[in-house]
């Protein structure tokens, strides 16, 4: 197996779509070229993760404000096959993005019903904040996640 990251670019997040997102809750959301964060997303703060040349995954942060971060996750069904590798991979770009733009507070929306999805922000160190009920494309609710960095 032959693994890269590479610095994010919109193709990317098309190719990975293209796939099969990580679980069928999220395909729904796959509607992201109108307002998904990846659209908005430097260079510099996202990567993306290939696997024998296909990407995997996608991570990123959109800078808010000073301090203040919205990170975004998009993966498809292969992340499965290197899931301990994609989780490790993600933790430390996450940390490195956060620590070179100085960020304080970094926040999500993860869909509610999507459960491993809830888990792995919190595994990132993202709390639960509160439930923003009808919030998604499809009436959905998501969770709102937040780190505080000190």
């Amino acid at each position: 197996m032959d693994s890269q990251i590479k610095a994010f670019r919109k193709i990317h997040a098309d190719q990975i779509v293209s796939y099969g997102m990580n679980d069928k809750l999220m395909e729904i959301d796959a509607g992201y070229k109108d307002n998904r964060l990846c659209n908005y997303t430097k260079s510099e703060n996202g990567f993306t993760m290939f696997v024998d040349g296909k990407p995997v995954f996608a991570i990123g942060i959109v800078l808010l404000w000073d301090g203040v971060a919205e990170g975004w996750v998009l993966a498809n069904q292969n992340v499965y096959e290197i899931r301990y590798l994609a989780a490790k991979t993600m933790k430390e770009l996450t940390e490195e993005m956060c620590q070179r733009n100085k960020i304080k507070r970094l926040q999500t929306s993860v869909k509610a019903e999507f459960k491993l999805g809830v888990r792995f922000a919190t595994w990132l160190g993202l709390e639960i904040e509160g439930l923003k009920k009808n919030y998604g494309p499809d009436g959905s609710d998501y969770y709102q996640l937040a780190r505080i960095f000190k």
